[in-house]
Protein backbone atom coordinates (compact mmCIF):
# COMPACT_ATOMS: atom_id res chain seq x y z
CA UNK A 1 0.00 0.00 0.00
CA UNK A 2 1.12 3.56 -0.70
CA UNK A 3 0.61 6.62 1.46
CA UNK A 4 -0.76 9.38 -0.70
CA UNK A 5 1.15 12.55 0.22
CA UNK A 6 -1.80 14.59 -1.02
CA UNK A 7 -4.10 12.89 1.51
CA UNK A 8 -5.06 15.33 4.31
CA UNK A 9 -4.24 12.60 6.77
CA UNK A 10 -0.62 12.60 5.67
CA UNK A 11 1.96 13.71 8.34
CA UNK A 12 5.52 14.91 8.21
CA UNK A 13 8.45 13.22 9.91
CA UNK A 14 8.51 9.89 11.75
CA UNK A 15 5.29 10.44 13.70
CA UNK A 16 3.46 11.49 10.51
CA UNK A 17 4.59 8.34 8.68
CA UNK A 18 3.53 6.15 11.59
CA UNK A 19 0.09 7.80 11.70
CA UNK A 20 -0.41 7.24 7.98
CA UNK A 21 0.73 3.63 8.20
CA UNK A 22 -1.66 2.97 11.07
CA UNK A 23 -4.54 4.51 9.12
CA UNK A 24 -3.81 2.15 6.17
CA UNK A 25 -3.52 -0.80 8.56
CA UNK A 26 -6.85 0.04 10.15
CA UNK A 27 -8.52 0.33 6.73
CA UNK A 28 -7.16 -3.06 5.70
CA UNK A 29 -8.44 -4.64 8.90
CA UNK A 30 -11.94 -3.35 8.13
CA UNK A 31 -12.02 -4.71 4.55
CA UNK A 32 -13.04 -8.28 5.27
CA UNK A 33 -10.04 -9.67 7.04
CA UNK A 34 -10.29 -12.60 9.43
CA UNK A 35 -12.01 -11.40 12.68
CA UNK A 36 -9.27 -12.72 14.95
CA UNK A 37 -6.60 -11.14 12.78
CA UNK A 38 -8.56 -7.90 12.82
CA UNK A 39 -8.62 -7.95 16.62
CA UNK A 40 -4.89 -8.45 16.75
CA UNK A 41 -4.38 -5.67 14.24
CA UNK A 42 -6.61 -3.35 16.28
CA UNK A 43 -4.72 -4.15 19.48
CA UNK A 44 -1.41 -3.54 17.78
CA UNK A 45 -2.80 -0.28 16.44
CA UNK A 46 -3.76 0.89 19.92
CA UNK A 47 -0.32 -0.03 21.34
CA UNK A 48 1.46 1.79 18.57
CA UNK A 49 -0.82 4.83 18.88
CA UNK A 50 -0.19 4.98 22.67
CA UNK A 51 3.54 4.76 22.12
CA UNK A 52 3.28 7.44 19.45
CA UNK A 53 1.34 9.72 21.80
CA UNK A 54 3.98 9.26 24.50
CA UNK A 55 6.69 10.00 21.98
CA UNK A 56 4.97 13.22 20.93
CA UNK A 57 4.59 14.27 24.58
CA UNK A 58 8.28 13.60 25.17
CA UNK A 59 9.17 15.58 22.07
CA UNK A 60 7.19 18.58 23.31
CA UNK A 61 8.85 18.31 26.74
CA UNK A 62 12.31 18.12 25.16
CA UNK A 63 11.56 21.15 22.99
CA UNK A 64 10.45 23.14 26.03
CA UNK A 65 13.55 22.02 27.95
CA UNK A 66 15.76 23.04 25.04
CA UNK A 67 14.17 26.49 24.91
CA UNK A 68 14.57 26.85 28.70
CA UNK A 69 18.20 25.72 28.45
CA UNK A 70 18.90 28.29 25.76
CA UNK A 71 17.27 31.00 27.85
CA UNK A 72 19.32 29.93 30.86
CA UNK A 73 22.52 29.93 28.82
CA UNK A 74 21.77 33.46 27.65
CA UNK A 75 21.17 34.52 31.24
CA UNK A 76 24.44 32.91 32.35
CA UNK A 77 26.30 34.74 29.58
CA UNK A 78 24.69 38.00 30.71
CA UNK A 79 25.75 37.24 34.28
CA UNK A 80 29.30 36.58 33.15
CA UNK A 81 29.44 39.89 31.26
CA UNK A 82 28.99 41.90 34.46
CA UNK A 83 32.31 43.61 35.19
CA UNK A 84 33.63 42.31 38.50
CA UNK A 85 37.15 43.66 38.09
CA UNK A 86 36.43 47.04 39.59
CA UNK A 87 35.25 47.92 43.06
CA UNK A 88 32.11 45.91 43.82
CA UNK A 89 29.40 48.31 44.93
CA UNK A 90 25.88 47.70 46.20
CA UNK A 91 24.66 48.53 42.69
CA UNK A 92 26.80 45.74 41.27
CA UNK A 93 25.46 43.30 43.84
CA UNK A 94 21.90 44.42 43.11
CA UNK A 95 22.45 43.84 39.40
CA UNK A 96 23.81 40.35 40.05
CA UNK A 97 20.84 39.47 42.23
CA UNK A 98 18.40 40.72 39.55
CA UNK A 99 20.09 38.47 36.99
CA UNK A 100 20.04 35.56 39.44
CA UNK A 101 16.33 36.15 40.07
CA UNK A 102 15.53 35.72 36.38
CA UNK A 103 18.03 32.95 35.89
CA UNK A 104 16.58 30.72 38.61
CA UNK A 105 12.92 31.64 38.04
CA UNK A 106 12.74 32.62 41.71
CA UNK A 107 10.01 34.72 43.29
CA UNK A 108 12.35 36.28 45.84
CA UNK A 109 16.07 36.39 46.65
CA UNK A 110 17.42 37.41 50.04
CA UNK A 111 20.99 38.53 50.68
CA UNK A 112 21.85 38.08 54.39
CA UNK A 113 24.86 39.28 56.39
CA UNK A 114 25.31 37.87 59.87
CA UNK A 115 21.81 36.41 59.72
CA UNK A 116 20.19 39.78 58.96
CA UNK A 117 18.55 40.70 55.64
CA UNK A 118 20.76 43.21 53.83
CA UNK A 119 19.07 43.18 50.40
CA UNK A 120 15.84 41.84 48.86
CA UNK A 121 15.15 41.32 45.17
CA UNK A 122 11.88 40.26 43.61
CA UNK A 123 8.59 40.02 45.52
CA UNK A 124 9.02 41.77 48.86
CA UNK A 125 6.22 39.87 50.56
CA UNK A 126 7.02 37.26 53.21
CA UNK A 127 10.55 38.64 53.67
CA UNK A 128 10.45 38.34 57.45
CA UNK A 129 9.07 34.80 57.34
CA UNK A 130 11.62 33.76 54.73
CA UNK A 131 14.51 35.21 56.78
CA UNK A 132 13.30 33.30 59.83
CA UNK A 133 13.21 30.06 57.82
CA UNK A 134 16.79 30.60 56.67
CA UNK A 135 18.09 31.40 60.17
CA UNK A 136 16.39 28.35 61.65
CA UNK A 137 17.78 26.16 58.90
CA UNK A 138 21.32 27.47 59.38
CA UNK A 139 21.14 26.99 63.13
CA UNK A 140 20.31 23.32 62.60
CA UNK A 141 22.69 22.75 59.70
CA UNK A 142 25.73 20.54 60.21
CA UNK A 143 27.79 22.01 57.36
CA UNK A 144 28.04 25.02 55.11
CA UNK A 145 27.43 25.17 51.39
CA UNK A 146 24.23 24.73 49.37
CA UNK A 147 21.23 23.74 51.51
CA UNK A 148 17.75 22.90 50.24
CA UNK A 149 14.49 22.94 52.19
CA UNK A 150 12.59 19.66 52.49
CA UNK A 151 9.82 21.15 50.38
CA UNK A 152 12.36 22.21 47.78
CA UNK A 153 10.75 25.64 47.55
CA UNK A 154 13.84 27.49 48.81
CA UNK A 155 17.60 27.06 48.64
CA UNK A 156 20.42 28.84 50.52
CA UNK A 157 24.10 29.17 49.66
CA UNK A 158 27.20 30.37 51.56
CA UNK A 159 28.84 33.17 49.56
CA UNK A 160 32.40 33.61 50.91
CA UNK A 161 33.48 30.78 53.24
CA UNK A 162 36.67 32.64 54.21
CA UNK A 163 35.05 36.04 54.67
CA UNK A 164 34.98 37.93 57.94
CA UNK A 165 31.17 37.92 58.11
CA UNK A 166 28.64 35.18 57.42
CA UNK A 167 27.08 36.10 54.07
CA UNK A 168 24.27 34.01 52.57
CA UNK A 169 21.98 34.11 49.58
CA UNK A 170 18.53 32.46 49.66
CA UNK A 171 16.31 31.67 46.66
CA UNK A 172 12.52 31.25 47.05
CA UNK A 173 9.94 29.96 44.58
CA UNK A 174 6.16 29.87 44.68
CA UNK A 175 4.53 26.85 46.37
CA UNK A 176 4.19 23.97 43.94
CA UNK A 177 7.28 25.00 41.92
CA UNK A 178 10.13 23.42 43.88
CA UNK A 179 13.79 23.56 42.95
CA UNK A 180 15.16 20.33 41.51
CA UNK A 181 18.57 18.74 41.32
CA UNK A 182 18.91 20.29 37.87
CA UNK A 183 18.79 23.75 39.45
CA UNK A 184 21.53 23.10 42.03
CA UNK A 185 24.58 23.42 39.69
CA UNK A 186 23.20 26.71 38.42
CA UNK A 187 22.64 28.00 41.96
CA UNK A 188 26.16 26.90 42.91
CA UNK A 189 27.55 28.85 39.92
CA UNK A 190 25.60 31.97 40.88
CA UNK A 191 26.63 31.67 44.52
CA UNK A 192 30.28 31.26 43.52
CA UNK A 193 30.14 34.29 41.21
CA UNK A 194 28.64 36.56 43.86
CA UNK A 195 31.01 35.11 46.48
CA UNK A 196 34.04 36.02 44.35
CA UNK A 197 32.71 39.55 43.94
CA UNK A 198 32.23 39.94 47.68
CA UNK A 199 35.69 38.50 48.37
CA UNK A 200 37.23 41.08 46.04
CA UNK A 201 35.21 43.82 47.73
CA UNK A 202 36.49 42.74 51.14
CA UNK A 203 40.05 42.54 49.82
CA UNK A 204 39.76 46.04 48.38
CA UNK A 205 38.45 47.33 51.72
CA UNK A 206 41.39 45.75 53.56
CA UNK A 207 43.86 47.23 51.07
CA UNK A 208 42.28 50.66 51.44
CA UNK A 209 42.44 50.44 55.23
CA UNK A 210 46.03 49.18 55.12
CA UNK A 211 47.04 52.08 52.86
CA UNK A 212 45.39 54.53 55.25
CA UNK A 213 47.26 53.01 58.20
CA UNK A 214 50.53 53.16 56.28
CA UNK A 215 49.96 56.84 55.51
CA UNK A 216 49.27 57.52 59.19
CA UNK A 217 52.37 55.56 60.22
CA UNK A 218 54.47 57.45 57.70
CA UNK A 219 53.23 60.80 59.01
CA UNK A 220 53.79 59.72 62.61
CA UNK A 221 57.27 58.48 61.73
CA UNK A 222 58.20 61.75 60.04
CA UNK A 223 56.93 63.71 63.03
CA UNK A 224 58.82 61.45 65.42
CA UNK A 225 62.05 61.85 63.47
CA UNK A 226 61.64 65.62 63.49
CA UNK A 227 62.22 65.78 67.27
CA UNK A 228 65.92 65.01 66.76
CA UNK A 229 68.07 68.12 66.55
CA UNK A 230 69.25 68.69 63.02
CA UNK A 231 72.38 70.63 63.95
CA UNK A 232 74.72 70.26 66.96
CA UNK A 233 75.22 73.39 69.04
CA UNK A 234 78.10 75.74 68.18
CA UNK A 235 81.02 75.42 70.59
CA UNK A 236 84.21 77.42 71.09
CA UNK A 237 86.73 74.66 71.83
CA UNK A 238 85.25 71.51 70.28
CA UNK A 239 83.74 70.42 66.99
CA UNK A 240 80.64 68.22 67.10
CA UNK A 241 79.29 65.95 64.37
CA UNK A 242 75.94 64.16 64.70
CA UNK A 243 74.02 62.09 62.18
CA UNK A 244 71.39 59.36 62.30
CA UNK A 245 70.16 57.23 59.41
CA UNK A 246 67.02 55.16 60.18
CA UNK A 247 66.78 51.68 58.71
CA UNK A 248 63.12 52.41 57.84
CA UNK A 249 61.24 55.71 57.55
CA UNK A 250 62.19 56.28 61.15
CA UNK A 251 63.74 54.31 63.96
CA UNK A 252 64.74 54.20 67.58
CA UNK A 253 68.17 55.87 67.48
CA UNK A 254 68.46 59.44 68.73
CA UNK A 255 70.84 62.14 69.90
CA UNK A 256 70.11 65.18 72.08
CA UNK A 257 72.11 68.27 73.04
CA UNK A 258 71.96 70.85 75.81
CA UNK A 259 74.17 73.62 77.21
CA UNK A 260 74.98 74.52 80.81
CA UNK A 261 77.64 76.78 82.39
CA UNK A 262 80.33 76.47 79.73
CA UNK A 263 79.66 72.80 79.06
CA UNK A 264 77.81 71.01 76.29
CA UNK A 265 75.57 68.14 77.34
CA UNK A 266 74.89 65.27 74.97
CA UNK A 267 73.05 61.97 74.90
CA UNK A 268 73.02 59.20 72.33
CA UNK A 269 70.52 56.38 72.66
CA UNK A 270 69.10 53.33 70.92
CA UNK A 271 65.58 52.08 71.66
CA UNK A 272 65.28 48.31 71.30
CA UNK A 273 63.31 47.49 68.15
CA UNK A 274 62.63 49.29 64.89
CA UNK A 275 59.92 51.21 63.11
CA UNK A 276 57.10 53.26 64.54
CA UNK A 277 56.91 51.66 68.04
CA UNK A 278 60.62 52.36 68.60
CA UNK A 279 60.17 55.86 67.20
CA UNK A 280 57.36 56.61 69.65
CA UNK A 281 59.57 55.59 72.58
CA UNK A 282 62.41 57.54 71.06
CA UNK A 283 60.39 60.78 71.15
CA UNK A 284 59.66 60.21 74.84
CA UNK A 285 63.35 59.57 75.56
CA UNK A 286 64.37 62.73 73.69
CA UNK A 287 61.90 64.76 75.77
CA UNK A 288 63.25 63.21 79.00
CA UNK A 289 66.83 64.06 78.03
CA UNK A 290 65.98 67.63 77.14
CA UNK A 291 64.18 68.05 80.44
CA UNK A 292 67.18 66.64 82.32
CA UNK A 293 69.52 69.03 80.48
CA UNK A 294 67.70 72.12 81.75
CA UNK A 295 70.36 74.44 83.19
CA UNK A 296 71.12 73.47 86.80
CA UNK A 297 74.64 74.69 87.68
CA UNK A 298 76.64 72.13 89.58
CA UNK A 299 74.60 69.09 88.58
CA UNK A 300 76.72 66.00 88.02
CA UNK A 301 76.34 63.58 85.12
CA UNK A 302 75.01 61.02 87.61
CA UNK A 303 72.20 63.37 88.68
CA UNK A 304 71.31 64.07 85.05
CA UNK A 305 71.29 60.37 84.24
CA UNK A 306 69.09 59.60 87.24
CA UNK A 307 66.56 62.25 86.19
CA UNK A 308 66.35 60.60 82.77
CA UNK A 309 65.94 57.16 84.35
CA UNK A 310 63.21 58.39 86.72
CA UNK A 311 61.28 59.85 83.81
CA UNK A 312 61.48 56.74 81.62
CA UNK A 313 61.80 53.62 83.76
CA UNK A 314 58.15 52.93 84.62
CA UNK A 315 57.07 53.29 81.01
CA UNK A 316 59.89 51.10 79.70
CA UNK A 317 59.13 48.47 82.33
CA UNK A 318 55.45 48.49 81.42
CA UNK A 319 56.03 47.90 77.71
CA UNK A 320 58.99 45.56 78.25
CA UNK A 321 61.52 47.60 76.25
CA UNK A 322 64.97 48.94 77.14
CA UNK A 323 67.12 51.80 75.87
CA UNK A 324 70.89 51.84 75.64
CA UNK A 325 72.10 55.33 76.47
CA UNK A 326 75.33 57.30 76.69
CA UNK A 327 74.91 60.64 78.44
CA UNK A 328 77.62 63.11 79.34
CA UNK A 329 79.08 66.59 79.13
CA UNK A 330 82.22 68.15 77.67
CA UNK A 331 83.82 71.35 78.92
CA UNK A 332 84.36 73.65 75.94
CA UNK A 333 87.55 75.13 77.38
CA UNK A 334 89.39 72.28 79.06
CA UNK A 335 88.10 69.36 76.98
CA UNK A 336 87.17 67.49 80.17
CA UNK A 337 84.51 64.81 79.59
CA UNK A 338 82.27 63.09 82.16
CA UNK A 339 80.08 60.31 80.85
CA UNK A 340 77.71 57.52 81.95
CA UNK A 341 77.41 54.58 79.60
CA UNK A 342 74.20 52.59 80.11
CA UNK A 343 74.91 49.57 77.93
CA UNK A 344 75.65 51.52 74.75
CA UNK A 345 78.21 50.61 72.10
CA UNK A 346 80.38 51.27 70.22
CA UNK A 347 81.79 54.05 72.38
CA UNK A 348 85.45 55.00 71.87
CA UNK A 349 88.04 57.56 72.90
CA UNK A 350 90.34 58.19 69.93
CA UNK A 351 93.69 59.89 70.52
CA UNK A 352 97.14 58.39 70.35
CA UNK A 353 95.30 55.08 70.45
CA UNK A 354 91.72 53.84 70.54
CA UNK A 355 90.16 53.02 73.90
CA UNK A 356 86.76 51.47 74.46
CA UNK A 357 84.46 53.05 77.02
CA UNK A 358 82.75 50.16 78.76
CA UNK A 359 79.25 50.24 80.19
CA UNK A 360 78.99 51.53 83.75
CA UNK A 361 75.34 50.55 84.29
CA UNK A 362 72.75 48.32 82.50
CA UNK A 363 70.49 49.85 79.82
CA UNK A 364 67.54 51.92 80.98
CA UNK A 365 64.53 49.78 81.80
CA UNK A 366 66.51 46.76 83.06
CA UNK A 367 67.28 47.55 86.75
CA UNK A 368 66.09 50.65 88.54
CA UNK A 369 68.25 52.78 90.82
CA UNK A 370 71.73 51.42 90.11
CA UNK A 371 74.34 54.09 90.84
CA UNK A 372 76.28 54.36 87.58
CA UNK A 373 80.06 54.34 87.25
CA UNK A 374 81.23 57.58 85.67
CA UNK A 375 83.91 57.59 82.99
CA UNK A 376 86.04 60.72 82.85
CA UNK A 377 88.77 61.86 80.51
CA UNK A 378 90.37 65.00 79.13
CA UNK A 379 90.44 65.34 75.37
CA UNK A 380 93.74 66.69 74.14
CA UNK A 381 94.04 68.70 70.92
CA UNK A 382 92.76 66.54 68.06
CA UNK A 383 91.40 63.84 70.37
CA UNK A 384 87.82 62.68 69.82
CA UNK A 385 85.01 60.96 71.66
CA UNK A 386 83.09 58.69 69.28
CA UNK A 387 79.65 57.31 70.10
CA UNK A 388 78.11 55.10 67.45
CA UNK A 389 75.22 52.63 67.34
CA UNK A 390 75.13 48.95 66.56
CA UNK A 391 73.63 49.69 63.12
CA UNK A 392 77.13 50.74 62.04
CA UNK A 393 79.24 48.00 63.59
CA UNK A 394 76.74 45.24 62.78
CA UNK A 395 76.03 46.21 59.18
CA UNK A 396 76.34 43.16 56.92
CA UNK A 397 77.55 42.83 53.34
CA UNK A 398 75.83 40.72 50.63
CA UNK A 399 77.72 37.65 51.88
CA UNK A 400 76.37 38.06 55.40
CA UNK A 401 79.64 39.22 57.00
CA UNK A 402 79.49 41.99 59.62
CA UNK A 403 81.42 45.23 59.47
CA UNK A 404 82.43 44.48 63.06
CA UNK A 405 83.54 46.47 66.09
CA UNK A 406 87.26 46.00 65.36
CA UNK A 407 86.87 47.37 61.83
CA UNK A 408 84.82 50.25 63.23
CA UNK A 409 87.63 51.10 65.68
CA UNK A 410 90.18 50.90 62.86
CA UNK A 411 88.21 53.31 60.65
CA UNK A 412 87.96 55.74 63.57
CA UNK A 413 91.70 55.55 64.17
CA UNK A 414 92.41 56.29 60.50
CA UNK A 415 90.03 59.30 60.56
CA UNK A 416 91.27 60.71 63.87
CA UNK A 417 93.26 63.60 62.37
CA UNK A 418 90.33 64.92 60.37
CA UNK A 419 87.82 67.53 61.41
CA UNK A 420 84.69 66.18 63.11
CA UNK A 421 82.53 66.50 59.98
CA UNK A 422 85.10 64.72 57.82
CA UNK A 423 85.65 62.17 60.59
CA UNK A 424 81.92 61.29 60.70
CA UNK A 425 81.52 61.19 56.93
CA UNK A 426 84.54 58.88 56.65
CA UNK A 427 82.92 56.38 59.03
CA UNK A 428 79.61 56.35 57.16
CA UNK A 429 81.41 56.05 53.81
CA UNK A 430 83.42 53.07 55.05
CA UNK A 431 80.29 51.28 56.25
CA UNK A 432 78.46 52.05 53.00
CA UNK A 433 81.29 50.69 50.84
CA UNK A 434 81.47 47.56 52.97
CA UNK A 435 77.71 46.94 52.64
CA UNK A 436 77.92 47.00 48.81
CA UNK A 437 74.22 47.71 48.45
CA UNK A 438 72.98 45.38 51.19
CA UNK A 439 69.98 46.70 53.13
CA UNK A 440 70.63 48.41 56.45
CA UNK A 441 70.40 45.90 59.27
CA UNK A 442 69.53 48.54 61.88
CA UNK A 443 69.40 52.28 62.47
CA UNK A 444 72.84 53.89 62.22
CA UNK A 445 73.84 56.85 64.42
CA UNK A 446 77.16 58.56 65.04
CA UNK A 447 78.22 61.38 67.37
CA UNK A 448 81.79 62.70 67.23
CA UNK A 449 83.03 65.26 69.78
CA UNK A 450 86.56 66.35 68.78
CA UNK A 451 88.70 68.89 70.58
CA UNK A 452 90.26 71.39 68.23
CA UNK A 453 93.99 71.42 67.70
CA UNK A 454 96.23 74.32 68.58
CA UNK A 455 96.28 75.67 65.02
CA UNK A 456 92.56 75.42 64.48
Amino acid sequence: MRIDEADPRARTGVSGSLDAALDELSAAANQGADPSAADRIALAERVVRDALSELQTTQVALTEALVASQDRQSAVEALARINLRGTATDDTLSLLLDRALALTASRQILFLEGGEVAMVRGDGADTREHATLVRESLAAASEDGIQTAVSGEWVTGLLDPEGESDQRIAFFRDPGRPFSTIDIPLIEAITSTIGVMLAFRELHRHEFERAAVEREHHLASVLAQSVISTEPPAASGVDIYARTVPAAVTGGDFYVFGRSAGAIWFAVGDVAGKGLPAAMLMTRAVAACRLAFVDRPGDSVVEVFQRIETELFDHLDEVGVFITLAVGSVDETSGEVALVNAGHSPLLRVGEGVDTVSAGVPPLGIIRGRVPRVWTSVLGPGDALVIGSDGLAEQVDPDGRQFGYDRFAGVCADASQQRSADFGDAVFDAVRKFARGAAASDDATLLVVRRRGAAE
